[in-house]
This record gives C-alpha cells, structure tokens and sequence, in this order.
C-alpha cells in the first residue's frame, strides 16, 4: 500500500462527551473486526486528540473503554455559561476565512485570565495512558492564538505529547492558550471541530463527528467532505438517537460519560458493516 493510498481516521472534537463516545464507537466497531490499522493516518482535533493518542498507546480499547466505563473523576464538569458562547459566537460573525475567525477567537483566549492555567495540563496528563509519543502517524490539531494558522503536530516535531494535546484541547475563555516554542495555541476546533478537509491523500476516510457545530461556512461538515472529491470512499459517524439521549446537554459533564461510552459501543457494533465496507475489509456482522 502506497502512503497516498492509506487509510485515514478523522477524530473530531467534542468536550469530555465526546471521548467517551469516540471511545465506545471504536470499541464497538473492534467488537466487529473493524480497527484502526497500524499504518492508518489519525487526525485528532480537540477531544478527538486525546482519543487518538490514547488508541495509539498501547492499551487496548478494551482497557480504554473500561476507563470511560469506571467514569472519569480527573474530568471537570464546567461548561461554558451563555453569555461566554454568545462572546464566542460575535467574534466569528462576518468572518471571511477560517484564519480571520480564529484571530478573533485568539484574542479572547489571550485577554482571558485564567485562576490555575497550570490544571490543564494536569487533566491533560490524567487522560493519556502514556506521555511519549509512540510510532503512529498522529496528527493533532491546533490554532495559533495570534496568527490564526492551524498546525498539525506529530512525532516528528519534537513537542511533548501532552503539550500537543493539552494545545488541542484549550477552549477560549475556558483555558489558556498552550505555549509551545514561544508560540500560544489553542484548541484545532476553533478551525472546525472536525477538520475533515485535513485528511490526505486517496485513501479510505472514517470520520467520527461526536459534534457538527460549525464555526464559518468552512467548517460545516458537507463543504469539507466536498473538498476530498466525491470518487474517495469517506464515512463520516454521528452521534445516533441513544448515544445524545446519554449524552444530554452539556459537553463537558463527566457524570454521563459511563452510559454514554455504553451507548457509543452498540452504536459502534451498529455502524461496522458500513464502515467496514468504507474501508474495504469485512467485519464479522
């Protein structure tokens, strides 16, 4: 298999929810036989970095799911209150490129205080079986705070593994932008909380989307789909009916996240006919 010709998996963000449902859906589609192949290209943007890192540790997604399953005490549960999502909301209006929009949302990051920047990290830490990077192609999302760019850190860079991903996951007006060779970045879902665009190559694309918010027209998860041509095989995964029952409605609460990776891996078991046929391989449903 050519490197073009990979097959990729596109982690998207969504809270401390969405790892769990990331988490069960694989589990679910490994009960299966269908799994992340070891010459896969991942791409984790927010939650979906930690996922990515957690599946390329080592630990098996057995053990992982249990971890979600015993319930996450290291999670907290603080969401975001209205008036900081209306903040958010005015600072992308009228944007006119995914850069634009995240300057904006930089600048907020960088004006917001922080009591304890340092708890982060720490949480950061708490959600990774292991904090070196391992020999796997992840990529991980993030934005720099000041420019606007998007960057995709991997092994290769010589960033620490939980720097990237606390990176990834740091929420304007919740958490300080990560500083990493004098850079500030903050979470790759202010570019879009999926980044399926990102996905390179021709090979086969499984995309598990554990939200669709969309920051700017480019970040709506049909006009990055359309950008990797209709002949490429992508299966995009959202969140089913059972899955956001268990989920509710806040994103970062850690209380739902047992019955919700329970309900994520029958969605997984559900989903791995069609994402076996997206890939190639034959599941054993």
């Amino acid at each position: 298999m050519t490197d073009d010709a990979r097959p990729v998996w596109v982690l998207g963000g969504g809270g401390v929810t969405g790892i769990a449902w990331e988490v069960g859906v694989l589990a679910g589609l490994a009960d299966e036989g269908v799994t992340v192949a070891p010459e896969a290209v991942l791409i984790g943007t927010s939650s979906g970095a930690v996922v990515g890192a957690q599946i390329t540790s080592g630990m098996s997604l057995g053990e992982l799911y249990d971890r979600q399953r015993q319930g996450v005490a290291h999670e907290t549960s603080n969401a975001l209150g209205f008036l900081d999502l209306l903040r958010l909301a005015r600072a992308q209006l009228f944007a006119r490129s995914p850069e634009q929009a995240a300057r904006r949302l930089g600048r907020l990051a960088l004006a917001t205080p922080i009591p304890d920047p340092s708890q982060h990290r720490r949480t950061a830490e708490a959600r990774l079986p292991g904090h070196t990077w391992k020999d796997a192609d992840l990529r991980i999302v993030v934005v720099d705070a000041e420019s606007g760019d998007r960057r995709a850190f991997t092994r290769h860079d010589g960033v620490s593994l939980v720097d990237a991903v606390a990176a990834s996951c740091a929420m304007p007006l919740s958490t300080a932008p990560v500083t990493i060779d004098g850079h500030r970045y903050m979470d790759g879902g202010m570019r879009s909380t999926l980044n399926l665009d990102l996905a390179p190559g021709i090979g086969p694309v499984v995309a598990l989307a554990p939200s669709t918010a969309a920051i700017g027209p480019w970040a709506r998860i049909a006009k990055q789909r359309a950008t990797l041509g209709q002949s490429r095989r992508v299966e995009v995964l959202l969140r089913d009916p059972a899955s956001r029952r268990a989920q509710g409605t806040n994103v970062m609460d850690n209380c739902v996240v047992p019955a919700l990776v329970a309900a994520a891996r029958e969605q997984g078991r559900r989903e791995a006919s069609r994402v076996a046929a997206a890939l190639g391989t034959i599941s054993h449903s």
